[in-house]
């Protein structure tokens, strides 16, 4: 048996560090990702609201007592839909992600679930 000379152990820290850089790289992607989901996602909400208060005439106080309504659901008021927390996994990347979701939201792929079909 060899004894590992000091350049493998550099070339093996090497690769060690260069494989960590990859996957900082990997995951500030994926959380840019994830920012841009968010952003949109708060935009159609927006304009779903904009829709339902011009249109149906519904108030802000209609709102809040409806969050404050699925809050309570678990019986917490924590800002949390007690409802969500079963897991699936991606049938593409095979990571967890909330059971119900129709895109994953570490690849993007679509799961089969509609947008109504959530873990209840």
């Amino acid at each position: 048996m060899t004894i590992p000379t000091r350049r493998m152990l550099e070339t093996a820290a090497e690769m060690k560090a260069q494989s960590a850089c990859e996957a900082a790289r990997r995951s500030e992607a994926s959380s840019d990702k994830s920012k841009k989901n968010l952003e949109r996602l708060y935009m159609v909400v927006h304009a779903m609201w904009d829709l339902l208060s011009e249109r149906v005439g519904l108030t802000d106080a209609d709102l809040e007592a409806k969050l404050m309504e699925i809050d309570l659901r678990d019986g917490r008021v924590d800002g949390q839909d007690a409802t969500e927390t079963a897991m699936q996994v991606c049938q593409h990347c095979g990571k967890a992600i909330p059971a119900g979701q129709i895109q994953c939201q570490w690849c993007g792929a679509l799961t089969g679930c509609g947008v109504f079909n959530h873990a209840r």
